[in-house]
């Protein structure tokens, strides 16, 4: 080999030295994915209006591959506790939660006095579903009697009440979301759940002012919430109760309705509302969007109108109105 070719040979094996080195390193090719993963998840969740450079999907497969080189690589064995709890994050950003909390409870238990493990840990259990929910209580009381109080908590409190709510056990549920709102008055999950415990107890109007202050906070639980109304408002109907004959309770019934899902129910309780308050703009707006959504043109229109009528300097209603082909009020 000349002395020019074996040059070459040497520069390009020192280039390829670090390529090589990072090949044989599956944990880091692995973070690598989770975190392409984590930041496109980022940029999809943020606001159309967002600043952000580049809004392609998350793409599981980044996960998939993650899963594969960890599992590779002996994680399941690792004692390494910095790779167990990157692969116990992982497992839950599959949706594999019992695997994660299997992880996590072992974790748990080599570091006893660590409340952020048992919470962690307490928590994939409570994600892993009802079968799991006496090991999520066990490791969230065990995260509490070390950390009953600081905002971190407000998690474990939370996840408490989430178990306690989906067995049945109302009184106890509303105690640990009132506990987490204490430490975390923003709680946007703690705030879902106590709201649904208010419309099963018939406090209509409470639950759907407390809901629309969420705002849009609450857009990554939709499918969570309209769950949780949907059984309320099914309970709150089995007893027999009467919602109040008046337009703020029929208006705050029909919000709550359309969040459970209940668009023909949403939209009767909402004509009751406008019947009853004729000059509620916000509420004649509502009725409009749903009638909108239900493919009811005409009534969308007359909605509108209506509310042009009571204010007319409502740019985006009087757009919403050209559009239908209608005619703004004088």
């Amino acid at each position: 080999m000349s002395k020019r070719h074996f040059s070459k040979l040497v520069a390009v094996s020192v280039l390829l030295l670090p390529v090589l080195a990072w090949a044989q390193d599956p944990f880091s090719l692995a973070r690598e994915k989770i975190e392409r993963y984590k930041q496109a998840a980022t940029a999809a969740a943020a606001p159309p209006m967002a600043p952000i450079a580049h809004r392609e999907p998350p793409n599981r497969n980044d996960l998939l591959d993650a899963f594969g080189l960890f599992q590779g690589a002996g994680a399941d064995e690792t004692k390494d506790a910095k790779v167990r709890k990157e692969y116990a994050e992982l497992l839950s950003l599959l949706g594999y939660y019992d695997l994660a909390a299997a992880q996590l409870e072992r974790l748990a238990a080599e570091s006893p006095q660590d409340a952020v493990l048992w919470r962690a840990a307490g928590m994939a259990w409570a994600e892993s579903g009802p079968a799991c929910d006496a090991r999520a209580l066990a490791a969230l009381r065990k995260s509490l009697d070390l950390d009953p109080n600081s905002e971190g908590a407000a998690d474990a409190w939370f996840y408490t009440g989430h178990v306690q709510h989906r067995a049945g056990q109302y009184d106890a549920a509303a105690q640990s979301y009132g506990e987490a709102l204490t430490r975390k008055a923003d709680h946007v999950r703690a705030v879902i759940g106590k709201a649904a415990l208010d419309t099963r107890a018939g406090r209509i109007v409470e639950a759907s002012s407390t809901l629309d202050a969420v705002g849009r906070a609450a857009q990554p639980y939709d499918i969570e919430t309209r769950q949780l109304l949907r059984r309320a408002l099914a309970d709150f109907q089995a007893g027999g109760t009467q919602v109040p004959d008046d337009g703020a309770a029929q208006a705050a019934y029909s919000k709550l309705l359309y969040r459970a899902g209940r668009l023909p129910d949403a939209v009767t309780a909402g004509r009751r509302a406008a019947e009853l308050k004729p000059d509620d703009v916000d509420m004649l707006n509502f009725l409009g969007a749903m009638f909108m959504q239900a493919g009811k043109a005409d009534e969308a229109r007359g909605a509108y109108e209506k509310s042009l009528a009571v204010k007319p300097d409502q740019p985006g209603i009087t757009e919403a109105l050209r559009q239908l082909g209608g005619q703004p009020g004088p």
